[in-house]
Formats: structure tokens, C-alpha cells, sequence
């Protein structure tokens, strides 16, 4: 249900966003949701229909529980750059795109300079594992954790770049205007409402455990 918030989806997309689930499984999802009636075939994925698109407020609410009570940083076998990539691409505010494409090569300091590239323009965003073929404009340096941390709303991004975690390289214009097309995550305003009014609230593990790298849409 949280990837097909996004949709229309493919198949290949939707498990792409759930790393760690068979194919088989998730294809009995799929049809049991089709039977159901709360998603159908659209533009050669699947996305809501009208019922499941009365979900969506209550998917949001669910993260946002997580994410006002439970949610910490994610153990390090959770951090999955190629998974971080896939949501922060979802996130992309293409109404305040160029109207040209714009290349974005992140490189990961904690996985030997490990490099994914966001490939933008207002109709479309991709991610890329290898080298897209274009010349970059901007360049993102940041371990996995620190850029996590910005993307779930637990740090900002200018917090981030001015204790050293996060480094943004390129043409000054594209640096500037960098801030402005990330949205981030959907849960990232109660995570910042969350620190700003209990800073050093946690959760105990045994308390309600929830694995921190996955709810995040």
C-alpha cells in the first residue's frame, strides 16, 4: 500500500521499494488487491482506484504514528542507498525544475564514493546505478546515514552541509536551487515537529519495535 502511493507502478518498481520480498509473494499481493478492488491497471502499472484511494490518509497516518513515536535511525544493515535513492526520487518537486534536465550524481563516502545519479526534468525523475551519459550539474557527497537523516526529517539539509556531513558541488545557481526541489520524505514534518518539541525523546526497543529503514515512503 505505501508504494502504490506513488503509482501508476510497475511491478519491477513496486519490489524495487520492498527489498527483500519474493517475487511470488508480492504477485499474490498484487492480485489479491486487484480482486479486492483497490487497485487496477493504469498506463502499464498499477496505481489506487477510487476505494484505495481513500486509504491514502490513512497510510500517511500510520507513518506519521511512526515517525511522531517510534522511529529512530536505522541499524547500519538497514541503510540501503540504492532503496534511499528510489524514495528520495519519489519526492522531487518537479514544478520547481528547470525546464531542461538537470543531473544530480550522489556519491556515498561510506561505500568507497559508491555513486547513484537523479536524472530530472518536469516530466520525469530516474534514478541510475551506472553513469546516465550526461554531463552532472550537481554533485551530493554524504555517508548513507547523514542523507537518511536528512531525507526522514531528523536533520535538515543545511544543517547537514554546515556540520560537514552533506557537500553540494556545482554550478552556484543549481546549488541554490538544490534545497528547493527535494521535498524530502512524507513523514519529515512530524519527524521535525517531533525533535522540535521533544529533542531527546526516544522509544525503548522493547517498548514497540518497528524497523526504521522501512516505513518510509
Amino acid at each position: 500500500m505505501r508504494e502504490l502511493l506513488f503509482g501508476p507502478l510497475g511491478f519491477n518498481e513496486i519490489e524495487r521499494g520492498l527489498p527483500g520480498i519474493s517475487r511470488s509473494v508480492l504477485a499474490d499481493r498484487v492480485r489479491r488487491l486487484q480482486r479486492d478492488g483497490i487497485i487496477r491497471h493504469e498506463n502499464a502499472g498499477y496505481a489506487f482506484t477510487p476505494a484505495g484511494n481513500e486509504l491514502r490518509p490513512v497510510v500517511q497516518a500510520i507513518g506519521d504514528w511512526v515517525a511522531r513515536w517510534v522511529m529512530e535511525d536505522p541499524a547500519h544493515a538497514e541503510l540501503d542507498p540504492n532503496l534511499l535513492m528510489v524514495w528520495i526520487s519519489r519526492h522531487v518537486r518537479r514544478e520547481a525544475l528547470p525546464q531542461r534536465r538537470v543531473v544530480a550524481e550522489f556519491r556515498f563516502t561510506d561505500l568507497n564514493s559508491r555513486r547513484s545519479w537523479l536524472v530530472m526534468d518536469p516530466n520525469d525523475v530516474s534514478v541510475c546505478l551506472q553513469h546516465p551519459g550526461f554531463s552532472e550539474d550537481l554533485t551530493v557527497k554524504s555517508t548513507t546515514r547523514a542523507l537518511y537523516r536528512v531525507y526522514m526529517g531528523r536533520t535538515t539539509l543545511q544543517e547537514a552541509v554546515s556540520a560537514g556531513e552533506v557537500s553540494l558541488d556545482g554550478l552556484p545557481s543549481v546549488v541554490r536551487a538544490f534545497p528547493k526541489w527535494m521535498a524530502w520524505s512524507s513523514f519529515a514534518p512530524t519527524m521535525q515537529a517531533r525533535l522540535a518539541h521533544h529533542p531527546s525523546r526516544s522509544i525503548p526497543s522493547e517498548s514497540v519495535r518497528v524497523r526504521s529503514g522501512r516505513p518510509s515512503p
